[in-house]
């Protein structure tokens, strides 16, 4: 508090506030009456005055206790004596009566005030503080005076500047108040600093910065105060009143102060989104300031680093990692630019080559880490170069270089112990020790993590038990499971303790891994449990890192099947075969789910698991007539079970090897021996390489590299001699056939066997074991494979589909026999043809002759009874039923009430059943009239005539193709893994002579070469029954390759995605082959290259709805493939199974001397169901679809109608159709603008310019013609076209021609169209956005709108956070074209939150595919375009804009839709008359059709006015070149050879027309008039049949 305390009462005010009161007149005993009170209250109160006046203060004191004893609640009277208190310096005695004042009146802002002095006067500033914040709430209008008094209280808790003071006095309450508030931020009174500009909030100002200011000082108040929720709240705030301003510098404070709390928060995720708002900011001030030199003084150069450096280590804590290394890259750019050195330098170098080590890109690491060490010298940072020899250490060993890892982590062990720094030691040698396990060198690594422990200090129990647990490791690794077991307990009590769960959990695990082998029931039940927990553990941590899009470490995909295969160990032992076979089904499931892409993600655990039940299993095979024999690989032993179809599981074994020995080891040398090839070295000038360079191939060539330089490398034993057992073929007979021979004996020869193999038993050629009596299992049993039970459920119902239509293509065809009119029987049911004895039957109809449109036809029908019906009943009946009428003036009948009505009578129900019954449907199809010329065709059908009608005939054949697909043709060079791939055979030879020699087989041409393109690929296999594949690929990662596309929209080498198909792209795929051929992935040089287990790519194929896919497991010569392919396909010709087809071509190769060995012919496998299949059935199918063509080819190019007539009423397409050609057109044209820019430019000067004539007819005196580049552009005339524009030829030259613009924009697409282009022009700059949106286009409404609903979201509410889980960001995200759209206009998932980078670039971006996508939207306002309405959010469709009609029925007329799109009346004409009710609607219906008519008729006039301005204004044009008089030039330059005889020619010289080619193009002009006058007709009767349509009900058949 200042010495020179501020004086807060004034005495020359002290009495400007006095009050008359009345007095008691002392001494008095007697009572007084009321009124004597008051006036000696009066005279009380005037001495007190008096007194005060006088400055006898004791003596008015003394008055107003006197008078305060007769009325105690007077506050006038207080208000006085606490005046006097205050004169008096009696500030105890003047506070009770203030508070006593506000105690009566907790309103009165005057005694607050005065409590505020008081207070002041008695040092107690913080409640002085109080009650003149609260006496300026209650009173407002004296905010000067108050906020004075705030202002004066302020300086006792800090200082003040003297100049701001001086500033104060001349303030406005609210910028007085905010001054004192950042004053006592700044002092670090924070609670003091709300209170006062929370009350400053409450005045209201246009003064936005003083505002913001105040915002982010009580934003930082509550900061400081750890009330992080509050001060977010405050920070956002101040960003949208920032922003609304544009004052960057409140932005930036905001921004920066919003990530750091959130990251104190532990809210990584909306922390990075801050920071990337951050880096928005930055993109705008940039833009705006144009170079470095021009930023804001408050964008440093720190700010700059800082940022990224922030995003590296926020994007590293949620694990994505890729984000994180390019922020660390950038902010070592920005400290090399910025020159800063040290240790910020030293550091960013270290976490790039650490962000790099993680990623796996060990060359970045080094030279990373290398800097590290370098600039750690240069500034003499010891302890930096201890960590940067460690670091340099794990790399090498990573990368295998023994030598130097070790010579650095002693150096990085020796200055550790030169500093004596415990915790630089223990990290040196856990380093050092886990090189030693990577090296397995076990001993040492032991010597080297019991070195960690004795040097951890004593509450370093996180070390402690690190140290423990991995000695536990190595241990293991060393077979001495007793002490793993003790270290592993050991490090689990200490990580239980402490709670350090990620330690506790590989405790666990190991200790599980370890206990499955035990021979005690206690361990193994241990076992059991700690698995249990962990699978559902590591699946969570797996699928949290798949949704979140993070790296996500192989160890957890490691350590999960560790988890499957030790549990199923556990169950083994434990007996329970069925729970064990359920979890085996549930991690092979993960081969296919895993996938990225596949709708089926995770495995559910929960109160609810996923697991399959052996009952259903047993189904599964039932509902096929394969047995299954299902294997499970563990670490000592495999599991079998086989299915046979109507028994169930009928065996459980489980083969046991020696503890010793790995059982998975065993298989593999087994394999080995039977893979060897007889001649390998002919074997690499016999096979064509087919093989992609793996992602880590420079990683495991230079890991082979250090090995074999290495010294003191220990040979592994991996070919133990297995001799003795017998041959590999007996030992893996004896372990995986013979413990269920018992059961295969038993099934039928030759009937099939499904095997279901694990891990390396994928590439167990299981056809070439052989049994006790030397039979191959090929021969046996129709042999085929599959990963899972749930990829055999997956070919079921592909079969099924198949199957399915196969028989919906047989009823089609039954349905189109006797010229169609089965099916147009079958599918209308007039349910609204009610005949009248239906009717008669439940109620009695009323008729008003008012209301009928011809009451003679009523009358005759009453009056005139047939003869049978007047025998029957006599005429007394009629009499009785009929009420006596009279003749009306006008007519017809007329009732003595007042409004008449007739009843129908039963006796004329059968008159009128037969004159007013819709015609059935077979008479109007004039059906009795049909005769069959032939009664079967080839596909099915029959062949009708008709004398009244032309019957229509059309051939309905199979949809079976077979598709030869390979051989790309590849550039020199590709980007293949982000690094440069130059294939070895861009001409793969045996691959094209392979396609050669299968399309013939096959009688189909192939696809290769420049067509074999990735889009060709997937058009073209959609509907084939037989694919056949050569080309590259990689059956590791799972890849295809095909030529990279011709549009190149981005310079170097070719993009990966332009020329790879990958898993996910099969599984989007909908594929109904009954096999797919895959000779792909194979090479001389890779010898040991083999299709990985789960056979993934494959199994894409049959997920994608393959029935079976046939591969050879490793390479083989080119000519034993071409010769096993010539018989596979041999057979195939006039139809049999797929597997024996397999066995003629391996018969084939067994019978040539070359390939007699077993390597050549056992290496065939057939992956999925066996099928039968018939080539020349697909051959005869291919013929008819062919002949199809090329009627449709011809009818088109001639206009005549060969077969079939066409419809009478042409189908108008609906815009949404149209919609969806435009977006084709838009595609190709926003894909070429690179090539040919000049193109849209000219589309929107045509559009703007049809759009004024359409409201400006008088522009269209103006004659325009159609440039040279539009028409060489397909797309462009195309997209002209659909918008109704016409060309007519100038002249003698047919090219740039006359456009007739459209007369009408009937579709509205027009300004759509325009808009689309208007888009086209700002997104083509961005090339990754042009082909992102070329490849989604055409993309339906529903997703249409979902995307713009994101798109408009984004755009206008910022404050909005969208996630990827939402139920409208859902389907778009996982889509993976429409992902890519929205990666490219700038989206990017951080976590779940889906975060849209704002820069000025990309926002612009946001704003152009905002209007393209509503331009080609359906439903979608533009009003999206420029603001946000939540009433034009969701889904929209057809149903939302417009429900369906209430049905109601005509029976007078009964409208049907004939074939050929016909509308007819199915009741005779004027046979039936109308109820009221129907005449209501007839007469609706009447005003409706008048309305079309004179809307069409006005259309039809308007077209030929056009038409003649149009016409005319071209004539004009031709008159005015040759009917003025010309003016002869001085100089013309004339054509050459011109001699005295002969008349020289001027070079410019136009060639008249002759006679018929004016004719040509007067006759072209009407038929430009004609055709669209047809136009109007044919839209004119569509109109018109949608007025009946909801009168016409009709149902398919049941």
């Amino acid at each position: 508090m200042s010495e020179s305390r501020p004086t807060m009462f004034n005495p020359s005010q002290g009495l400007s506030h006095s009050f008359s009161m009345a007095s008691l007149a002392e001494g008095s005993s007697e009572p007084i009456s009321e009124a004597e009170e008051i006036n000696e209250m009066k005279s009380l109160t005037e001495m007190g005055n008096k007194a005060m006046q006088i400055r006898d203060y004791t003596d008015a004191i003394k008055h107003y206790d006197e008078a305060l004893e007769i009325d105690d609640r007077n506050v006038e009277v207080l208000n006085a004596r606490l005046l006097a208190f205050l004169e008096m310096k009696d500030f105890q005695m003047a506070l009770k009566d203030a508070e006593y004042w506000i105690s009566l009146d907790s309103d009165s802002a005057e005694a607050f005030r005065l409590l505020g002095i008081i207070l002041v006067e008695l040092d107690r500033a913080g409640d002085a503080l109080n009650a003149f914040l609260t006496a300026l709430d209650l009173d407002p209008e004296r905010a000067d005076e108050m906020t004075t008094y705030i202002a004066t209280v302020s300086t006792f808790f800090c200082e003040i500047p003297k100049d701001v003071l001086k500033k104060i006095k001349g303030m406005d309450p609210y910028k007085k108040l905010s001054e004192v508030g950042v004053c006592l931020f700044h002092s670090k009174h924070y609670d003091l600093a709300i209170k006062i500009l929370e009350a400053a909030q409450k005045f209201e100002t246009n003064q936005k910065g003083i505002t913001m200011r105040v915002l982010l000082t009580m934003a930082n108040s509550f900061s400081a105060l750890k009330k992080n929720e509050q001060a977010i709240n405050l920070y956002q705030e101040c960003l949208v009143t920032a922003m609304a301003t544009h004052e960057q510098i409140y932005q930036t404070k905001s921004l920066v102060n919003i990530a750091t709390l959130y990251l104190e928060m532990k809210d990584t995720h909306q922390a990075i989104v801050y920071y990337e708002k951050l880096l928005d900011l930055e993109a705008e001030i940039s833009e705006e300031a144009g170079s470095e030199e021009n930023f804001p003084d408050f964008w440093t150069k720190e700010l700059q680093c800082g940022l990224h450096l922030n995003l590296s280590i926020a994007y590293k804590s949620i694990g994505n990692m890729a984000y994180a290394e390019r922020h660390a890259m950038k902010y070592v750019k920005l400290l090399e630019k910025f020159g800063i050195d040290g240790r910020a330098k030293s550091e960013s170098y270290h976490n790039t080559g650490m962000l790099n080590e993680i990623l796996g890109n060990f060359n970045e690491a080094l030279k990373h880490y290398s800097m590290y060490l370098k600039v750690c010298k240069q500034s003499g940072d010891k302890k930096g170069m201890a960590q940067a020899y460690g670091c340099l250490g794990s790399v090498y060993a990573a990368i295998r270089n023994w030598q130097l890892s070790i010579t650095y982590h002693e150096q990085h062990i020796a200055m550790a112990k030169k500093f004596s720094d415990p915790k630089m030691l223990v990290i040196a040698y856990e380093m050092m020790a886990d090189t030693y396990m990577v090296k397995e060198d076990y001993e040492r690594a032991i010597e080297n993590y019991n070195q960690m422990l004795n040097s951890c200090i004593r509450t370093d129990y996180r070390a402690k038990s690190m140290a423990f647990c991995k000695m536990g490791n190595a241990y293991r690794d060393l077979k001495k499971d007793q002490y793993a077991i003790g270290f592993y307990e050991q490090a689990s009590n200490l990580a239980e303790d402490f709670d350090y769960v990620d330690i506790l959990t590989m405790c666990h695990y190991n200790l599980a891994c370890i206990k499955r082998h035990s021979k005690q029931m206690m361990e193994i039940e241990e076992a059991r449990k700690y698995f249990e927990k962990l699978i559902p553990l590591f699946e969570t941590k797996i699928r949290e890192h798949r949704d979140e899009d993070t790296y996500c470490p192989s160890e957890y995909h490691e350590q999960l099947r560790e988890c499957y295969d030790g549990i199923q160990n556990v169950l083994c032992k434990m007996g329970n075969k069925e729970e064990c076979l359920q979890y085996a089904e549930a991690y092979r499931k993960r081969y296919i789910t895993q996938i990225k892409g596949h709708p089926v993600s995770f495995i559910n655990y929960g109160p609810q698991t996923d697991f399959w039940a052996v009952d259903r299993m047993s189904r599964l095979v039932n509902e096929q007539n394969a047995a299954v024999v299902y294997y499970s690989v563990l670490s000592h032993r495999v599991l079998s079970w086989v299915f046979v179809p109507g028994s169930g599981l009928v065996r459980f074994y489980s083969g046991k090897s020696a503890d010793v020995e790995d059982m998975e080891e065993r298989i593999q040398i087994c394999l080995d021996g039977m893979k060897n090839a007889p001649d390998w070295k002919t074997m690499q000038n016999a096979c064509e390489d087919r093989c992609l360079p793996l992602r880590n191939a420079q990683l495991q060539y230079t890991r082979r590299r250090n090995l074999g330089l290495g010294r003191d490398v220990k040979q592994k034993d991996s070919n133990k001699d297995l001799s003795d057992e017998g041959t590999p073929n007996k030992i893996l007979f004896n372990l995986l056939l013979a413990p269920v021979e018992d059961i295969l004996m038993k099934l039928p020869l030759k009937s099939h066997l499904i095997i279901i193999p694990d891990k390396n038993l994928y590439n167990c050629p299981f056809g070439m074991l052989q049994d006790w009596n030397a039979r191959y299992l090929c021969d046996r049993f129709h042999l085929t494979l599959l990963p899972s039970l749930f990829a055999l459920e997956k070919v079921i119902n592909n079969e099924v589909n198949y199957m399915k239509a196969q028989d919906d293509l047989d009823f089609e065809r039954s349905q189109t026999r006797n010229g169609g009119i089965n099916k147009v029987l079958a599918q209308m049911v007039m349910t609204n043809a009610v005949s009248p004895d239906m009717e008669s039957e439940n109620s009695h109809d009323t008729y008003d002759l008012r209301m009928t449109a011809n009451p003679r036809l009523l009358t005759s029908m009453l009056g005139t009874l047939p003869a049978s019906a007047n025998s029957n009943k006599g005429d007394n009946n009629l009499d009785e039923k009929i009420p006596s009428t009279q003749h009306s003036p006008r007519g017809g009948l007329s009732s003595k009430k007042p409004l008449p009505g007739i009843v129908s009578h039963n006796t004329s129900n059968k008159y009128r059943s037969q004159i007013g019954c819709p015609l059935p449907m077979e008479k109007m199809l004039n059906s009795h009239t049909y005769t069959t010329l032939t009664n079967r065709t080839s596909t099915g059908t029959d062949i009708t005539s008709s004398t009244l009608c032309i019957t229509s005939y059309q051939q309905i054949c199979d949809t079976d193709t077979c598709v030869v697909f390979g051989n790309p043709k590849l550039p020199e060079k590709l980007l293949l893994h982000d690094c440069e791939w130059r294939p070895s055979d861009v001409y793969l030879s045996a691959a094209i002579r392979e396609l050669r020699a299968v399309s013939s087989y096959l009688n189909v041409d192939p696809i290769t070469g420049p067509d074999a393109t990735k889009e060709k690929f997937k058009s073209s296999v959609e509907n084939a029954t037989v694919i056949h594949i050569a080309t590259h690929g990689c059956w590791k990662e799972g890849y295809l390759v095909f030529t990279p596309g011709e549009i190149k929209l981005q310079s170097g080498p070719p993009q990966q995605s332009s020329y790879i198909l990958t898993l996910e792209d099969i599984l989007h795929l909908k594929l109904r082959a009954k096999i797919v051929v895959l000779n792909v992935g194979y090479g001389p040089n890779r010898s040991k290259e083999c299709i990985p287990p789960g056979f993934a790519l494959p199994s894409a194929f049959l997920n994608a709805g393959a029935q079976c896919v046939l591969v050879s497991m490793w390479p083989l010569p080119n000519i034993a493939m071409e010769k096993f392919y010539y018989h596979f396909y041999t057979t195939l010709h006039k139809g049999a199974l797929v597997t024996d087809a397999l066995g003629a071509g391996i018969k084939g190769l067994r019978a040539d001397e070359r390939f007699k060995d077993p390597f050549y012919w056992s290496a065939w496998i057939l992956i999925g169901k066996d099928v039968n299949i018939n080539l020349i059935q697909i051959q005869h199918a291919m013929l008819d679809q062919t002949l199809n063509k090329t009627e449709k080819e011809l009818e088109e190019e001639s206009g005549k109608e060969l077969l079939n007539p066409k419809n009478v009423l042409p189908i108008v397409p609906t815009r949404e159709d149209n919609l969806t050609t435009l977006q084709e057109c838009l595609a190709s044209l926003l894909l070429h603008h690179k090539g040919q820019p000049e193109v849209i430019p000219k589309l929107i000067d045509l559009l703007d310019s049809a759009l004024k004539r359409l409201h400006t007819e008088e522009n269209n005196r103006q004659t325009t013609r159609l440039p040279d580049c539009v028409i060489q552009s397909s797309k462009a005339m195309e997209m002209l076209r659909l918008l109704g524009f016409h060309f007519q030829a100038k002249g003698t030259s047919l090219t740039n021609p006359y456009v007739v613009y459209p007369h009408w924009n009937k579709d509205e697409l027009l300004i759509p169209s325009y808009d689309a282009l208007r888009a086209i022009l700002d997104i083509c700059y961005d090339v990754d956005c042009v082909q992102a949106i070329n490849d989604m286009l055409p993309l339906n409404q529903d997703n249409i709108s979902l995307l713009v609903d994101v798109l408009a979201l984004t755009k206008h509410a910022s404050d909005v956070q969208l996630k990827v889980t939402d139920l409208s960001v859902k389907p778009l995200w996982q889509n993976g074209k429409i992902k890519n759209v929205l990666t490219a206009t700038g989206f990017h998932q951080i976590g779940l939150l889906l975060n849209f980078n704002k820069t000025p670039s990309q926002k612009q971006l946001l704003t152009a595919v905002l209007q393209f996508m509503l331009s080609v939207s359906a439903y979608k306002s533009q009003v999206l375009l420029y603001r946000l309405d939540v009433n034009l959010l969701g889904k929209s469709s057809a149903s939302k804009n417009g429900g369906a009609p209430e049905f109601s029925k005509l029976p007078s007329l009964t409208p049907v839709i004939l074939p050929r799109n016909q509308l007819r009346m199915s009741t005779p004409w004027l046979s039936r008359p109308e109820k009221p009710e129907e005449m209501g609607e007839k007469i609706k219906l009447a005003r409706s059709k008048s309305d079309v008519d004179e809307e069409f008729k006005d259309h039809m006039e308007r077209a030929k006015t056009w038409h003649q301005i149009t016409v005319v204004a071209q004539a004009n044009e031709n008159l005015a070149q040759y009917g003025r008089p010309r003016t002869t030039p001085t100089k013309v330059k004339v054509r050459p050879g011109s001699t005295a005889s002969q008349q020289r020619t001027p070079v410019k010289k136009e060639r008249l027309l002759v006679i018929p080619e004016v004719d040509q193009r007067r006759d072209y002009a009407g038929f430009l008039l004609q055709q669209r006058m047809d136009n109007i007709d044919v839209r004119h009767k569509t109109e018109v049949m949608k007025l009946y349509l909801p009168y016409i009900q009709t149902t398919p058949s049941s």
